[in-house]
């Protein structure tokens, strides 16, 4: 078992997110809930008795180069910068964060906005204290 190597955290992470996206398709192609929240890395989520802010850095960008995204149970915060510099070399800088929701959404009823570099979306409460504590654990 010479060729027989130890996985570091970068292979096991990498299968875990492989595992997860399968399990999140199969759950979709059933019509299923997600089997799995996304995770929140880089979102701060807090509650008010009325609404859910949710919060994550952008440094760098400006409001054009944002999107967010909500359908009934998800929220996508995405940011892509594309910069040229004279000599023809091209910098681009990208993130995205997902996470599930605890329950249903109105899309047209969640604002956003941005400001020194951090993104706030303000999703109104439309279930119990209950299901949107998970999103803070």
């Amino acid at each position: 078992m010479p060729d027989l190597k130890v996985w570091g955290e970068q292979q096991l992470s990498r299968m875990k997110h492989d595992m997860d996206k399968l399990f999140e398709a199969l759950c979709s192609d059933f019509g299923l809930p997600p089997a799995r929240p996304l995770g929140k890395a880089g979102l701060s989520v807090t509650h008010t008795e009325s609404e859910i802010l949710i919060r994550t850095e952008a440094p760098g960008l400006m409001p054009e180069d944002l999107s967010v995204t909500v359908t009934e149970r998800r929220l996508i915060i995405s940011g892509r910068k594309v910069e040229h510099s004279e000599d023809g070399t091209r910098k681009e800088q990208s993130f995205r964060r997902e996470m599930y929701l605890p329950c249903p959404v109105e899309p047209g009823t969640v604002s956003a906005s941005y400001e020194d570099g951090i993104v706030e979306v303000k999703l109104p409460r439309s279930c119990s204290a209950d299901e949107y504590s998970s999103l803070s654990e």
